[in-house]
């Protein structure tokens, strides 16, 4: 698993945080163009994550809680029906949000990065 910068975990977080106004925007109509993708993003990381746990309805639970602790800052000590040790959990919640960096073009290399006109030098 790719690791990611301090301050870029922090806004993936905050972009994960806001899913929720993200939501009622998009019912109410207000949304614009970044909370439908952000919104599709986060839903798909989401839904991706987890893929080792073969029960459906334990890989569910444990989608739940992982949004749950990010959306809220809820730390693992304070989930109390989570199926996992704590650092599966965090292994869970750190590819959850490097899955939304990913595909948010927010890390080198990612599939939605667009082209910016900057040339990169790094031979990666």
């Amino acid at each position: 698993m790719q690791r990611i910068d301090d301050d870029i975990k922090a806004t993936v977080k905050k972009i994960i945080q806001g899913n929720e106004k993200r939501k009622r925007r998009m019912l109410n109509g207000n949304a614009s163009a970044f909370d439908h993708m952000a919104y599709s993003v986060i839903d798909e990381a989401l839904n991706n994550s987890c893929h080792n746990i073969d029960s459906e309805a334990a890989r569910e639970q444990m989608q739940k809680q992982i949004y749950k602790s990010v959306v809220h800052c809820t730390p693992y000590e304070s989930i109390y029906d989570v199926m996992c040790g704590r650092r599966q959990f965090y292994d869970y919640r750190n590819e959850f949000i490097t899955a939304v960096a990913e595909g948010l073009g927010m890390l080198p290399g990612s599939r939605t990065k667009r082209n910016t006109g900057c040339s990169s030098t790094t031979g990666t």
